[in-house]
């Protein structure tokens, strides 16, 4: 059997007065809309981060949910040419309380070297506690980056926060070593 799925001409029901600067949407009550990009892209778990980062230093960059939730996302952190060649790097992060199934998978990079080389997801197993997703920078110096990430499940990401290389009292910790 085929199902046939009949589609509007959307070019023809929108209104086109200050469209050069929207994209089509669709809302809550299943009407088509305009607006402007920066909600269409904020509004389905994806955002940018910016700011300087330095070398030989963890960064927290996420929280997630609480132990017994699923929290994962698709990460993209690129670095500007300052003290290095450019480079970006892209990961699957999959992390809880409860599994030890905890995940950080660096699926491509792109550039001479790495400007990442650590992730560590730091949790309990507790109904109460917040798994934490960190990173540690390998580029020379001082760099500004830009952290990039999509298909976010559970996670709330923060600008970087420089924080200790100790683990709190009472967490488990799953590091994971990304090699040139």
């Amino acid at each position: 059997m085929i199902e046939t799925i009949n589609t509007k001409d959307y070019n023809n029901d929108l209104e086109t007065k200050d469209s050069l600067h929207k994209v089509k949407a669709v809302d809550g009550s299943g009407n088509d809309i305009l607006v402007s990009p920066g909600i269409v892209a904020n509004s389905g778990g994806c955002g940018m981060l910016r700011g300087p980062l330095e070398q030989d230093k963890w960064y927290r960059i996420a929280i997630g949910g609480f132990g017994n939730s699923a929290n994962s996302a698709i990460i993209n952190i690129g670095k500007y040419y300052n003290n290095g060649s450019p480079t970006s790097q892209l990961f699957y992060v999959s992390a809880d309380g409860y599994s030890n199934g905890q995940t950080v998978i660096q699926l491509a990079r792109g550039g001479i070297s790495r400007s990442i080389a650590k992730a560590r997801i730091i949790y309990q197993e507790s109904i109460q506690v917040r798994v934490i997703l960190d990173i540690y920078i390998a580029s020379p110096k001082s760099n500004d980056f830009t952290i990039s990430y999509s298909n976010n499940l559970g996670f709330s990401f923060q600008p970087p926060e420089e924080v200790s290389a100790d683990i709190p009292e009472g967490y488990s910790v799953k590091e994971f070593t990304f090699l040139e």
